[in-house]
């Protein structure tokens, strides 16, 4: 008995699907938006470094930001290394509700 093969299937090039059904699909898997009827604004303390950090300290800014006002706070510091979150660095978006206080 003779075994049969089969052919290799067609192989479709990475971009074949069209990009305006790629875009209907990408629209239709995200959800909207859903809009706050009562937000919740960030608590932003600016503190004094000296008497917190001490008074031989390179701090500049010391900031404290509460997203809501029950959360664990983010110290925010800005020093000769720039702006960074104590806990999550300078990538951390509290950083950026600092920066603005300070301004």
């Amino acid at each position: 008995m003779t075994r049969f093969e089969r052919a290799p299937a067609p192989r479709r090039a990475k971009g074949a699907r069209t990009s305006a059904s790629a875009a209907a699909e990408a629209k239709a898997a995200s959800a909207p938006p859903q809009l706050d009827l009562f937000p919740v604004r960030p608590v932003v303390d600016v503190l004094d470094p000296r008497s917190v950090v001490g008074a031989q300290t390179g701090v500049e800014h010391l900031v404290r930001v509460r997203l809501r006002p029950n959360d664990a706070p983010h110290l925010i510091f800005h020093d000769r290394h720039g702006w960074y979150c104590e806990s999550h660095g300078p990538a951390c978006h509290t950083v950026q509700l600092a920066r603005d206080e300070i301004k």
